[in-house]
């Protein structure tokens, strides 16, 4: 297998362009694991960077030499490089190791774009003592998206009575990654929760989808006191958001002397 770089971004990152390579697997040698970021989705805001964890299990009966080389690519010819990876042997044979090593995403100076949003894959080969080894492309996938957040968000008014109404509003944005900055996020449908005062748990009340601008507008009746918050699912390429917490008061009822 052979990782072919084609540019180094920035100071740290080196991306790496997997190539078509006749090397395949030999011997007893065998892939346990592979876990990205401790198995959590990667999400990156604009020019923003991360390190993430990269770690893979192997075994071979001679024992694990290196995982060397290892990278990570992605839709529309993504790819990174895994830093030097060092492996520990987990059993007294020494048949069984666990190599980490760690790798440099970063969205920022047009070393990631949008469309390389999705789902990403590690490509490695693992070298055991006696000669064997294993090689993959698809080792192991894992999920690298766009942050999004809400911002706007507001309930007016904020006080109410029983019976009345409140709009609630929000904006929805997300990293644009080919610009460095956060954009409206239009089309999307986001969901108007409510949790009653003294609860903890949150309710759906409605939907709704954003505009062009990434605004959302929901008009609701008042049945007590509480707060909303707006909440996105996120999707394949995009991460999910929740809104701040919208308190809305409601007003006691008038008392009527004689009734």
């Amino acid at each position: 297998m052979v990782l072919c770089a084609v540019a180094a971004i920035g100071a740290v990152a080196i991306v790496l362009v997997p190539a078509t390579s006749p090397e395949t697997s030999r011997g007893d040698t065998g892939l346990v694991s592979v876990v990205v970021n401790h198995g959590r989705t990667v999400e990156l805001g604009p020019a923003e960077t991360r390190t993430v964890a990269v770690e893979v299990t192997a075994s071979d009966r001679s024992g694990i030499r290196a995982v060397d080389p290892i990278g990570l690519w992605g839709p529309n010819y993504g790819a990174l490089k895994v830093g030097p990876m060092s492996c520990v042997p987990l059993d007294a044979a020494g048949t069984t190791a666990r190599c980490s090593g760690e790798a440099v995403i970063a969205a920022g100076s047009r070393a990631l774009f949008d469309d390389q949003a999705g789902t990403w894959f590690v490509d490695l080969r693992i070298r055991a003592a006696d000669g064997d080894r294993y090689v993959s492309k698809n080792a192991a996938g894992f999920s690298l998206k766009r942050t999004a957040g809400f911002d706007l968000a507001s309930v007016v008014p904020a006080r109410a009575a029983v019976g009345g109404a409140v709009t609630v509003r929000g904006r929805l944005r997300r990293a644009d990654w080919d610009r460095d900055a956060e954009v409206p996020q239009q089309g999307t449908t986001a969901y108007l929760q409510f949790r009653p005062a003294g609860s903890s748990t949150w309710s759906t009340l409605a939907s709704t989808g954003t505009d062009a601008d990434g605004l959302l507008s929901l008009n609701v009746p008042v049945r007590g006191p509480g707060a909303f918050q707006w909440y996105a699912p996120g999707d394949k390429w995009t991460g999910g958001a929740l809104s701040e917490v919208l308190p809305l008061r409601v007003d006691a009822p008038e008392s009527h002397p004689g009734r």
